[in-house]
């Protein structure tokens, strides 16, 4: 560890000392290079003696993240929040305390200033896009509409296009409840401290900073509770509102929480196990922390128990095995497959701890049986009653099996395990952790010997007559290269936009037929035997009334209308999952292609317009790259965002003409939205990747970048041997770290 930070240092005071801070930021970003200070803060917290266990809670949005929390830490009730989004998710830690409280982290006067101005800037681009969209509905104006619907429009496209590059978008609706909340953030202090004396006054008092609607919800950037919970004993827990956060300052504290991290839960709901975003996610923090100590917690499991290829024979015990198989073989499936890209080590890691269903919302069930309010536990518990009914029969029954499926038991005996093993964890997880660091810090300083390799060679095939030329030429030549790198990156924009439309509709198309076959091969019937009482009359004398023969009981069968909702919601499952992760794969992959593509074309192209002999190669290949960077920072992350709606959720059989009709309707709207959502967002994706390279300056900042690396060419080779022996001095002091 002595070791690790010695070399840290020298290589951060190498690195400062000779400017190279900017030219490495991508490169630290990658490795997940902390500052030297940073680093001893990690190492010296893990060695304290008697230190907290500390668990991270990851997982993208919805996946069940606070249901799964309700359930293990406050017994089902509903003091974290669900459902939050990326830009109000507040990144909360769970610590243990003799009474009820709850401490919360404001965002700081300074990081409120951030965010404002962003919105600010947000809300131009807003303005103008609204301006330039308006102006092209109305040349396109066929259907006669009036100006304001045409406004209407033209407002919900610009925000449309602005939330597909989340991050600025976020500022903007971050700041936009600020103003709502109409509270003067100069008179917030830092942070504020709640008591309570039960889970139900806390959450009622937590309601004005984590609500929805609350008016601090805004400001909210951190909530610590200190809880007399018997298993928060020596153990924090911390439940991350996501890595990729578009809040760049609560983004930074929850990566530097996580790093501290000694084990993780990721949170991974059924119907989208194990999805790349998962997968991504795992992957970065173990390459760049070195975690060790991984559980996947299979959430949201009530909705596997409603797939009629699970359900069987509906006995209740022989269902939850045969829904947690696939869930299994999804992770041997998905681990074994990655062992290339993350290499075995890993992998192996991921595949030694058995994956841990859970459904949050049995407890909710279990506290509140008899007397249900909410209504998507009424739907889960009618599902449970009708595919299970031998189950669910008695009160006590119920709130057995209830609590079989939310697997409290096993997840409290895992997190047990976890508690007994932590002097273990914590000796294996700072070893690792070293481990990972000193990779990442050799992987640095090779890119910094190759950095200055790469100027050591350019400074001695250099001569300031010859650098004198070229600038003199760049000068001479500017407007020209400026129009050929504009020309190739308009022309590139316009091509790479047309591959990227093809590409993602082809693939949305084929997903969303798929949810309409699905519905046409889903419609059956059933034939049901029916019973109905014939009036035979009185009879003569009364005699059928006398004799009880009045009344006949006649048998007969209908045809019955059936719908498979499992069927139909397996495949909407399926499709926008399968949507997220191929567009989000195509997209990636077409402009890594570009990125690739760009640099060595524009190069070529340069050289052969304007000729080697004019600029040195080398410093046009540098250029083209830190513009290319710049741009690229600039692109959109190609996702969508689609869930399930509440009135699909059903399972089984539907059966009757009008329950299937209206099931069916619901999909065909649900489709059709969806198919809008998908393409629109593929529009926005195509315009904003159009927009951003199309109008990027590449030229002007091409031109603006060679001048600059050619004139500290010309700087160096003025003091040609200083620039070369300061060069092999950095060369042979980072020869010396070790």
């Amino acid at each position: 560890m002595e070791k690790l930070l010695e070399i840290s240092q020298k290589l951060e005071r190498l690195v400062n000392e000779n400017d190279l801070v900017g030219e490495f930021q991508g490169i630290i970003a990658e490795y997940g290079i902390e500052s030297s200070d940073s680093l001893k803060k990690v190492f010296t917290e893990k060695m304290e003696k008697d230190r907290d266990l500390k668990i991270g809670i990851l997982g993208r949005v919805k996946a069940g993240k606070s249901s799964f929390l309700n359930a293990i830490v406050f017994k089902g009730q509903n003091v974290l929040p669900k459902a939050a989004t990326p830009m109000t998710a507040a990144l909360t830690i769970l610590e243990y305390g003799n009474d009820f409280e709850a401490l919360v982290d404001f965002y700081s006067k300074d990081e409120i200033e951030d965010i404002k101005s962003k919105h600010q800037l947000c809300k131009k681009e807003l303005v103008r896009l609204e301006e330039q969209k308006f102006q092209e509905f109305k040349e396109r104006n066929k259907a006669g509409k009036s100006d304001s619907d045409l406004r209407e429009m033209s407002k919900k496209f610009a925000i449309n296009e602005l939330k597909t590059d989340g991050t600025i978008y976020a500022y903007y609706e971050q700041y936009e409840k600020m103003l709502e909340s109409k509270i003067n953030y100069a008179n917030l202090s830092n942070e504020e401290k709640i008591r309570a004396n039960s889970y139900d006054e806390l959450n009622e008092k937590l309601k004005d900073y984590v609500g929805s609607n609350g008016k601090y919800m805004p400001f909210t950037k951190a909530i610590s509770f200190r809880l007399n919970e018997e298993m928060l004993k020596d153990v924090k827990i911390i439940d991350t509102p996501g890595i990729n956060d578009p809040i760049v300052s609560r983004e930074q504290r929850t990566r530097e929480l996580i790093a501290e991290c000694d084990a993780v839960f990721l949170v991974s709901p059924c119907g989208q196990f194990l999805a790349n975003e998962d997968l991504r996610l795992l992957n970065n923090i173990n390459k760049n922390n070195g975690i060790k100590e991984f559980h996947i917690i299979a959430s949201q499991f009530d909705n596997a128990l409603s797939y009629p290829e699970i359900i069987g024979n509906k006995v209740f015990p022989e269902a939850i095995e045969r829904a947690k198989a696939p869930l299994q073989r999804q992770q041997q499936s998905v681990f074994n497959s990655k062992k290339d890209e993350y290499g075995e080590e890993i992998c192996r890691n991921f595949l030694d701890f058995e994956v841990l269903y859970n459904s949050g919302i049995s407890i909710e069930i279990i506290n509140n049986l008899g007397n249900l309010q909410d209504e998507n536990q009424m739907v889960v518990f009618d599902n449970l009653k009708a595919n299970y009914p031998d189950f669910y029969t008695s009160s006590e029954q119920a709130k057995s099996n209830l609590e079989k499926l939310s697997n409290i038991e096993n997840i409290y005996k895992t997190l047990e395990d976890v508690r007994t093993r932590k002097d273990k964890i914590i000796k294996e997880r700072l070893d690792e952790l070293i481990a990972s660091k000193r990779k990442a810090l050799n992987k640095y300083k090779g890119e910094i010997v190759n950095k200055i390799n790469n100027k050591k060679n350019t400074l001695l095939k250099s001569d300031m007559q010859k650098v004198a030329q070229q600038i003199s030429d760049l000068n001479s030549m500017k407007s020209q290269m400026i129009n050929i790198a504009n020309d190739f990156f308009e022309e590139t924009a316009n091509i790479l936009s047309n591959k990227i439309k093809k590409e993602l509709k082809s693939k949305a198309d084929i997903l969303l037929r798929g949810i309409d076959d699905a519905s046409e091969n889903s419609i059956g019937s059933k034939t049901e035997e029916r019973t109905r009482t014939i009036d035979k009359g009185r009879g003569i004398l009364f005699w059928r009334s006398l004799t009880g023969n009045r009344y006949e009981t006649q048998y007969y069968t209908v045809d019955i209308k059936t719908v498979n909702a499992s069927m139909i919601r397996n495949q909407i499952q399926e499709a926008i999952i399968n949507i997220n992760d191929d567009i989000s794969s195509v997209y990636r992959d077409q402009i890594a292609g570009w990125k690739t593509n760009i640099r060595n074309k524009l190069k070529k192209e340069l050289q052969n317009k304007i000729g080697n002999e004019r600029i040195e190669p080398d410093i046009v290949d540098s250029s083209v790259d830190k513009i290319i960077t710049e741009v690229s920072r600039s692109l959109p992350d190609g996702s969508i965002d689609s869930t399930l709606p509440a009135t699909l959720r059903k399972s089984g059989l539907i059966l009757g003409e009008s329950e299937c009709d209206k099931f069916l309707e619901a999909v065909d709207d649900y489709t059709m939205n969806l198919k809008s959502i998908t393409n629109a967002n593929i529009k926005t994706i195509v315009d904003i990747v159009y927009k951003v390279i199309s109008s990027s300056n590449i030229g002007t900042d091409l031109a603006k970048t060679l001048e600059n690396d050619l004139k500290d060419l010309a700087d160096k080779l003025s003091s040609k041997e200083q620039s070369l022996a300061r060069y092999n001095s950095i060369l042979e002091q980072l020869d010396q770290i070790k």
